[in-house]
C-alpha cells in the first residue's frame, strides 16, 4: 500500500513538474528529471522514470520527447497558448476598474497556466497600455452583486463616490442611496458601467431614462430583493447606447490647457486620470486648470462643448483655434 502510495505521488510531482517547468523551448533531460523527483522526496531510477512517463502517456498526458544524444521531456499542450494569455494579461493590464494588487494577483494566475520559461517571456512582453487604476477593490464583489440582481430580476441599491476640491474622494449627496434596475454591464476605456433605468428616483417623462455608472465607483451595493426588476425602455439596445454615450478619441495625442469649473471636478475624474495634476485659476477661484494628454479629434471638441461652458480649451493656440473651426463648422459659420 506505501509503496503503491508512494507511486501516485510521484508521478503526481513528475506532472507538476513537466507542468510548470518544461515546454517546447524548455525540455528536462532523464537527469534533470530524476534530480527535481529526488529533490521533491521521490527518488527514482531510470527505469523506474521511463514507467512514469509512459504511465503518463497512457493517461493520455500529452508529454513529448526531443530527438538528439540526450533527448528532453517537456508538455506543450495546454489550455491556453501564450499569445492567448498575452492578450488576457494585457485586458487585465488596461482594466481601470482594478486595483495595482488585484491586477498582480490576477496576472500571476494567468501565468501558472503555462511554464515557467514562457511566463517569464511574458513578463518581458506585455505592457500597461491603460490609463486608470481604481482605488476600490471590491469591484468584484459590486459586479457578482449586480449580476445576481440581473439574473434574479431585482433592482439595486448603492452610494456614489465623487469628488471634491479640496476634499477628494466623497459620497454624493451626502451618502443618498442609488436604486437602480441593472440593464446590462459594460466595459469602455478600461471600466466597467452598470446601464440601466431609474424609475423610482425620476421625474415623469424620465423613468425609462438609461443612465450609466462607473462600477469601481459605486459603494455598499445591495439587491432589493422585494422589488421586481422594471422592463427595459422599448428599443433598447446595449451596442446603439455605447455607442451615443462613450467617446471614443482617434489622431495622435497632444497636451492640452484645460479650465473648467471647480463643480465639475468629477466630470473631469471621469474622463482624467487622478494623477493629473490640478490648479486653481489664477484668476478666478471658482475654476480650476490642469494639463492633460487628448487625441484632439471631434469628439474631444465633443466632450468639451457638452458642459456649456463649463470646460473650456485655453491652449495652446492651434488647439483652440480648431476648437473654433469645429464651432463655425457646427454653426455653418464662415470667416
Amino acid at each position: 500500500m506505501a509503496n503503491r502510495e508512494n507511486g501516485r505521488g510521484r508521478l503526481l510531482c513528475l506532472l507538476e513538474i513537466l507542468q510548470k517547468e518544461t515546454d517546447a523551448a524548455h525540455g528536462l533531460s532523464t537527469q534533470d528529471l530524476i534530480s527535481r523527483l529526488d529533490e521533491a522526496g521521490f527518488p527514482v531510477n531510470r527505469k523506474t522514470l521511463y514507467d512514469d512517463i509512459r504511465a503518463l502517456e497512457d493517461s493520455s498526458i500529452p508529454v513529448e520527447k526531443t530527438s538528439g544524444k540526450v533527448p528532453k521531456y517537456y508538455i506543450e499542450d495546454r489550455d491556453f497558448e501564450p499569445e492567448e494569455l498575452m492578450i488576457l494579461i494585457d485586458a487585465v493590464e488596461s482594466a481601470g476598474f482594478m486595483t495595482e494588487k488585484k491586477k498582480a494577483a490576477i496576472i500571476k494566475k494567468l501565468k501558472s497556466q503555462t511554464s515557467s520559461g514562457y511566463a517569464s517571456e511574458l513578463n518581458e512582453q506585455i505592457h500597461y497600455i491603460g490609463r486608470h487604476h481604481s482605488s476600490n477593490n471590491d469591484f468584484i464583489y459590486t459586479v457578482g452583486a449586480i449580476r445576481h440582481a440581473m439574473t434574479k430580476k431585482h433592482p439595486v441599491t448603492f452610494q456614489y463616490i465623487d469628488y471634491e476640491f479640496g476634499k477628494g474622494e466623497v459620497l454624493k449627496h451626502d451618502g443618498m442611496k442609488y436604486i437602480l434596475h441593472p440593464l446590462a454591464l459594460t466595459w469602455n476605456n478600461g471600466f466597467y458601467y452598470c446601464i440601466g433605468t431609474r424609475p423610482e428616483q425620476s421625474p415623469e417623462g424620465e423613468k425609462d431614462k438609461l443612465r450609466n455608472f462607473r462600477i469601481d465607483r459605486m459603494k455598499k451595493v445591495e439587491v432589493d430583493e422585494k422589488t421586481p426588476l422594471a422592463k427595459p425602455p422599448k428599443g433598447f439596445n446595449v451596442a446603439k447606447y455605447m455607442e451615443e454615450s462613450f467617446n471614443m478619441y482617434g489622431t495622435e495625442p497632444v497636451t492640452v490647457q484645460i479650465r473648467f469649473k471647480k463643480s465639475l471636478l468629477t466630470q473631469f475624474y471621469d474622463r482624467f486620470e487622478q494623477s493629473v495634476t490640478v490648479f486653481e485659476d489664477p484668476k478666478d477661484k471658482d475654476y480650476l486648470q490642469a494639463n492633460v494628454t487628448v487625441h484632439v479629434a471631434p469628439t474631444f471638441f465633443s466632450w468639451v462643448f457638452q458642459y456649456n461652458g463649463g470646460f473650456s480649451i485655453v491652449g495652446p493656440k492651434g488647439v483652440k483655434e480648431k476648437y473654433e473651426e469645429h464651432i463655425r463648422n457646427a454653426l455653418d459659420v464662415q470667416n
